[in-house]
């Protein structure tokens, strides 16, 4: 699946997101500010971004912290465009 994400959610999925790069099968620039990402498996993906806002999103009385607001916004970009492509 091609997912289009703007430079700072493709840099964020690309650097925070551990084995988020080994999915990720084509990388190209599309416009000034957004990318295209030809991702092998779209479900997998999601899981990488959910065990992040699991792990390092939540603070430890378990609310969503800064980092995790920025997880959830990337979650809630490749879900969309999941269901609607």
């Amino acid at each position: 699946m091609i997912i289009k994400l703007n430079s700072d959610m493709t840099k964020l999925l690309l650097e925070e997101v551990e084995d988020a790069k080994d999915l990720v099968k084509n990388r190209q620039s599309v416009g000034s500010d957004m990318e295209e990402l030809e991702v092998t498996d779209i479900s997998e993906l999601q899981l990488l971004i959910n065990d992040e806002i699991v792990y390092r999103g939540l603070d430890k009385q378990e609310t969503i912290n800064d980092f995790g607001k920025k997880l959830y916004d990337l979650y809630d970009e490749i879900l969309y465009q999941k269901h609607n492509n």
